[in-house]
């Protein structure tokens, strides 16, 4: 298996948009209340992309800044919620990918090239991952949904809107957040 078989994101632009997830673009995004933590605000952003993507995992990766080469599942819902908190590499990773390229990629049966997916025992059939990108280009982690033992679930550019959508205002929250914890640990 090679990884230029399994990157398909110029698919995203043969496959037809879907009318009716067009449709939830417009429905009001549910905000977490004032005082929520950064957990819950990244998984109601989770649980937005499963319900707007019709996908069957979704989360939200950050790279960590002390390991520039991991990345910690910070939210995770659906099948894969059991799996939020765990560290995964990311030079050996979709989310990995998506750094590299600097844009949302499509990939197919992921599980097959990264070992460490194959190692988890949940196939995937397809992965959308969008990047969380900053002020000034700075890349804080990805977006993501997939799909696993629904073989009619095909991504398509809708759903890359959707997770662009959703990225906004993300790395913002992530730095702020990271910058608090980094003030509140230097009082005394």
């Amino acid at each position: 298996m090679t990884l230029s078989e399994i990157i398909v994101t110029e698919q995203l632009e043969r496959r037809p948009r879907g009318v009716a997830r067009m449709a939830t673009r417009a429905e009001p995004r549910a905000v977490p209340q004032d005082g929520a933590s950064l957990r819950d605000i990244l998984r109601a952003r989770c649980e937005e992309a499963l319900l707007r993507c019709s996908a069957q995992s979704a989360g939200i990766s950050i790279f960590d800044n002390d390991d520039l080469d991991e990345l910690t599942w910070a939210a995770t819902v659906g099948v894969l919620g059991p799996f939020e908190g765990r560290r995964f590499p990311r030079s050996d990773s979709p989310c990995g990918l998506c750094f590299s390229y600097r844009k949302t990629q499509l990939l197919l049966k992921p599980h097959r090239y990264f070992a460490w997916m194959a190692q988890t025992g949940v196939p995937v059939n397809e992965a959308l991952v969008a990047p969380l990108i900053g002020q000034f280009g700075a890349f804080f982690g990805t977006i993501w949904v997939m799909s696993h033992d629904d073989l009619d679930i095909h991504f398509n550019l809708d759903d890359a809107d959707t997770l662009a959508d959703l990225s906004r205002g993300l790395a913002t929250t992530i730095r702020l957040n990271d910058s608090g914890r980094a003030a509140g640990a230097g009082k005394s």
